[in-house]
């Protein structure tokens, strides 16, 4: 099965760069697991606030865009969709900060102190 043989596309790179692209991949996330194995301290802290923060807002901006949802009686619905236009990109960011602030909390599992 021929497809595009001339692509300078994604597929293309994968094909040329697979074993490239898993190694930078790998070292990245070495590096990041080695920094938090060894966060401890005051620098620990900071992250703490700093991931229930990022886990506040995202939760305050998802609630900002959900009301309009809920004012119509649907209340178990799930995706940008559900939102109105003018607010889907608040319930995107929303998703996106709330996210990052599980992540870091996830991160710092992995300290010790």
């Amino acid at each position: 099965m021929e497809t595009k043989r001339d692509s300078k596309g994604l597929r293309t790179f994968f094909e040329h760069w697979n074993i490239a692209f898993i190694a930078i991949v790998a070292v990245l996330t070495l590096q990041v697991l080695d920094f938090f194995t060894h966060l401890g301290g005051t620098p620990w802290i900071y992250f703490f606030v700093t991931s229930f923060a990022l886990m506040i807002l995202g939760g305050g901006l998802i609630g900002y865009a959900k009301p309009p949802v809920y004012r119509t009686g649907r209340f178990f619905t799930f995706g940008g969709k559900s939102v109105p236009e003018r607010l889907r990109g608040f319930y995107r960011w929303g998703w996106g900060v709330f996210l990052f602030g599980v992540l870091l909390s996830l991160g710092l599992l992995l300290s010790k102190q």
